[in-house]
């Protein structure tokens, strides 16, 4: 599974006018949301999916998606999600997700208003996408990076990509030989995948925030730079947790390519402190692109997660 292309999003998605005064923020490359202007306050939007876990995919949903509100500067209120579940999917099983994703949404004060359900044909797995929506009077932008900001990174890289990948592939990693300390460990990170309150713990001194998802913190920093139109400039180790390097290293992947949610990326005035976080590099001024310890970086179009998946089903 890989992203369109930025080029091919421009021409058809990103590029298309809206003529509704309300949209402050409609489709743009990078950014986590939509942007509504109602009346002294803004409505925020987004619309996420599921689709790389098996194992947990009920809180994950809630969390993913309350993750990119509140890096919007909103927080989350109500959720839509729409489940597709192969035919004949054991009751038990959806019985458990529907439970995970309202304890979820309790833990994080989200009501789910509605949404969709089927069993469908031509799928092995359940697939979940979910709508969250927020409100916020301040609403913050992924394009609203500075030349002079620094850039802020909050807690570890690829926390989702490990924990995902200890969850469903458990006796796997065993038989690779990874310590059950190891496991543990990770298996352990699904309470740090949420972002909700450290994001909304610094969204009134942030130029602007991303949760790096899909692509880990390579491409959230690539997606910052091209929506600001500045250069990123990383010259500081990226944080990645022992376990995670581990099973990385371990599965021959990249852990700053593997799905990053609980990983909070911000550029923040540099005289301002957030109390939180580490300074990891600058925002320039200059073409878009995001230089990591010197090298250029391209996007990243198929997350690492996919990549290992593939040859642990395989193997």
């Amino acid at each position: 599974m890989s992203k369109l292309s930025k080029e091919f999003m421009d021409e058809f998605i990103f590029e298309k006018k809206i003529d509704d005064d309300s949209v402050i923020m409609g489709p743009s490359y990078g950014e986590d949301a939509a942007v509504l202007k109602i009346g002294d306050e803004y409505m925020v939007v987004h619309s996420d999916p599921i689709s790389g876990a098996v194992e947990n995919i009920g809180w994950l949903t809630v969390n993913i998606a309350a993750n990119d509100i509140a890096v919007s500067g909103a927080t989350p209120r109500w959720m839509l999600p729409s489940l597709q579940f192969p035919k004949n999917y054991a009751k038990s099983k959806i019985r458990e997700i529907l439970e995970d994703m309202y304890e979820a949404s309790f833990e994080l004060g989200v009501h789910i208003i509605g949404g969709h359900s089927e069993m469908i044909d031509g799928i092995d797995h359940p697939l979940v996408t979910s709508t969250m929506i927020g409100l916020t009077r301040r609403p913050v932008f992924t394009e609203g990076a500075e030349p002079g900001d620094k850039i802020v990174q909050i807690d570890d890289a690829a926390m989702e990509g490990t924990w995902i990948l200890a969850s469903d592939f458990e006796e796997d990693l065993k038989e690779m030989g990874i310590p059950k300390s190891i496991l543990r460990d990770a298996k352990g990170l699904r309470e740090k995948i949420s972002v909700v309150e450290d994001a909304l713990s610094v969204n009134e001194k942030v130029s602007s925030m991303h949760d790096p998802t899909e692509g880990g913190v390579i491409q959230g920093l690539y997606e910052m730079a091209h929506a600001s139109k500045n250069r990123f400039v990383i010259d500081s180790d990226i944080g990645i947790k022992g376990s995670t390097k581990r099973i990385c290293e371990e599965l021959e992947i990249d852990p700053l390519r593997l799905i990053s949610s609980g990983c909070l990326l911000a550029t923040v005035s540099e005289d301002i402190e957030l109390g939180k976080g580490k300074t990891i590099g600058m925002v320039e001024e200059g073409e878009p692109e995001l230089k990591f310890m010197g090298e250029e970086v391209q996007a990243v179009l198929e997350d690492e997660l996919f990549k290992a998946s593939r040859e642990l089903k395989s193997s």
